[in-house]
């Protein structure tokens, strides 16, 4: 995979024209700077990149003579990092399991659009990558399913996994509490503990305990306990 600072090339494979000309227009306006190739089809895809190979993919995954995946498939692991751009949403789980970088649900914005890029290492860093519409990956019982992102309750660090829980199901990621902590946005996750991340839009109310801690009850019913020291902060940047 090519380092970041080289990413400029971009290629934008989806079998409509104007949902091509319209995802070119704005990355554009994004970032003028980058080299942009578009194919209708796996073929002409395949040309494209034996052409000029581009450092990512922005792909559409139903098409005319070959889906995103078949793609993928006929590429190989020697590929270009991948963000899935479509109108469907059952997709999801299989794309992050073939390694995309992203999933772009159409239609978005200039400012998810803008993630997409950041997460790529086309753009600067954002001030987070994971906004409360965005779809992520869990396992749960051995199967990959979705979550929306604003629907998770609580994030936990548990003998060595992070386990996340919302009102409907929970399920392991791949990743650290500290890694998800940054990715997410602080207006909205706050760290109450070494342990966990709470979801403050799904937190009923806040109280004190008989030990003169906090503690947060959410809708579901659920407590969080806030550690001594986190308790303070918050208290502090909440004015509470």
């Amino acid at each position: 995979m090519p380092s970041h600072s080289h990413l400029r090339n971009i290629l934008i494979v989806d079998d409509e024209r104007t949902a091509r000309v319209e995802m070119e227009r704005m990355i554009r306006i994004l970032e003028p700077d980058c080299d942009i190739q578009t194919a209708d089809s796996v073929e002409e895809s395949l040309c494209r990149i034996k052409e000029k190979s581009p450092d990512a993919i922005f792909l559409d995954i139903q098409m005319p003579g070959g889906d995103g995946f078949d793609l993928l498939y006929r590429l190989g692991k020697q590929r270009p990092p991948v963000v899935f751009t479509t109108a469907h949403e059952q997709f999801a789980a299989r794309a992050f399991e073939h390694d995309a970088v992203d999933y772009l649900l159409k239609p978005f914005g200039n400012d998810r659009l803008k993630t997409a890029l950041t997460r790529l290492g086309i753009s600067g860093p954002a001030e987070n990558t994971f906004t409360a519409d965005d779809l992520m990956i869990l396992k749960v019982d051995g199967e990959c399913t979705l979550v929306r992102v604003g629907d998770i309750d609580l994030l936990e660090s548990k003998d060595g996994t992070t386990m996340i829980y919302t009102n409907a199901k929970f399920g392991k990621v791949n990743k650290t509490l500290a890694q998800l902590e940054e990715q997410l946005d602080p207006k909205l996750f706050f760290r109450t503990s070494r342990d966990q991340l709470v979801n403050l839009q799904r937190v009923r109310k806040i109280s004190i305990t008989d030990q003169d801690s906090l503690q947060a009850t959410l809708f579901n019913g659920s407590t969080v306990r806030f550690s001594r020291r986190r308790g303070v902060l918050f208290q502090k940047s909440h004015s509470f």
